[in-house]
């Protein structure tokens, strides 16, 4: 959450105060202290109650609930507050953390999140054979040498079709598509980032898993070419996770057994395209919309 984002503002300064300076917020006390910076959160087990009340006491198990005073509360503006309600759902969705796991949360100053955020949407795909492809929905054909750039620089296209390229071929990641109202500025904060653009004639990306076939389809505001960066997170962690598992003695292990070892992984793999429209389309030729 970035405290330069308009729509959290609030909500991030709050948390960024909790974190920082917890004698501005109340209850203040001398020597108090707020987990979620260097101890960890964890998500209430009750999630009936915490879909219907959004508000930062009774969003974790830490909350004004517990009774230790460890928590922050101030007056804020309601939309904001909702928003931050739903920018920890989302945190929830996409790092995949269930009930009762634990969780920190970083306040940023990303410049990029102060602009308009038009679509957000999000696939989870199985780089297959350490492969996962982006392309519009009738750019069917692969590119060898968009391939080989890929795996040289982790994400690389031909203007109609992205490869991205993870470092193991078994954890699912996470593949989000993100569309602002104007190019937005490197993500800083990330493992790795680069400069992409992808065209779409037809206004849908397809997240492809390479020999396990389509994970899924982004819808796009509409068709034309979209510039941007794409940006990923906990690649590394993940193969070394993945390599973990090929250093156990896995030879008499059953499917149930590699699929529980592997889903138990706890980075969370993930690749982000900010991306912002651009321009209309070309219509794409017949050779290429065949297969």
């Amino acid at each position: 959450m970035s405290r330069k984002d308009a729509a959290v503002k609030e909500s991030a300064l709050h948390i960024y105060d909790a974190q920082k300076r917890p004698e501005r917020t109340f209850a203040s006390f001398v020597g108090k202290s707020v987990p979620g910076k260097k101890e960890p959160l964890h998500r209430p087990v009750d999630r009936k109650k915490h879909d219907e009340n959004r508000d930062k006491s009774t969003s974790t198990k830490e909350g004004s609930t517990k009774g230790d005073n460890r928590f922050s509360v101030r007056l804020i503006d309601g939309k904001d507050n909702r928003k931050g309600g739903d920018r920890v759902n989302e945190l929830y969705t996409l790092d995949r953390i269930p009930d009762g796991d634990p969780f920190y949360v970083k306040i940023t100053d990303w410049t990029g999140s102060s602009m308009a955020l038009l679509t957000d949407q999000s696939v989870t795909a199985t780089p297959g054979r350490g492969v996962l492809e982006v392309y519009d929905a009738e750019a069917y054909l692969g590119d060898s040498a968009a391939l080989d750039a890929a795996e040289q620089q982790v994400v690389a296209g031909n203007g109609y079709h992205l490869y991205l390229l993870s470092l193991q071929p078994a954890i699912p990641a996470h593949i989000t598509i993100r569309i602002w109202d104007t190019v937005p500025e490197a993500r800083t904060d990330a493992e790795g980032h680069i400069p992409v653009s992808i065209e779409s004639v037809t206004g849908i990306l397809v997240v492809s898993q390479l020999e396990f076939g389509p994970a899924g389809e982004i819808p796009l505001p509409r068709p034309g070419v979209y510039e941007g960066r794409a940006w990923w997170s906990d690649r590394q962690a993940a193969a070394d996770y993945y390599n973990s598992y090929l250093e156990q003695d896995i030879e008499d292990w059953t499917s149930e057994q590699t699929r529980d070892y592997l889903t138990q992984c706890p980075a969370k793999e993930r690749y982000v395209l900010d991306l912002a429209y651009t321009g209309d389309p070309e219509p794409l030729g017949e050779h290429e919309t065949d297969h």
